[in-house]
């Protein structure tokens, strides 16, 4: 699901890690998301905003102005709902 986009920095052509960080965080407001943690190390990837959110999932965007701020929910489901071949692969896969 898309909330957003992110804007240039102020007096900058591109998005600085802190202000890529603020956007992202209003965004979540506006759209009624809960963010859960902090975001994911700069180090592991300079380009890129990952960060947790409640009920399980992440929000991601793209280190760059004019990227798509895109929340994506994991869905859980209990052992009880598998199907058989669901639960085949699963086993399967070890």
């Amino acid at each position: 699901m898309k909330i957003g986009t992110l804007k240039t920095s102020s007096d900058r052509s591109v998005v600085s890690w802190n202000d890529g960080k603020r956007q992202i965080r209003t965004l979540l407001r506006k759209a009624g998301v809960k963010p859960s943690g902090f975001f994911r190390q700069r180090r592991d990837n300079s380009n890129e905003y990952v960060l947790g959110i409640e009920g399980g999932g992440s929000v991601c965007a793209q280190r760059r102005p004019g990227a798509e701020v895109t929340v994506h929910k994991v869905k859980t489901i209990s052992v009880d709902n598998l199907t058989a071949s669901q639960l085949a692969a699963i086993l399967a896969a070890g």
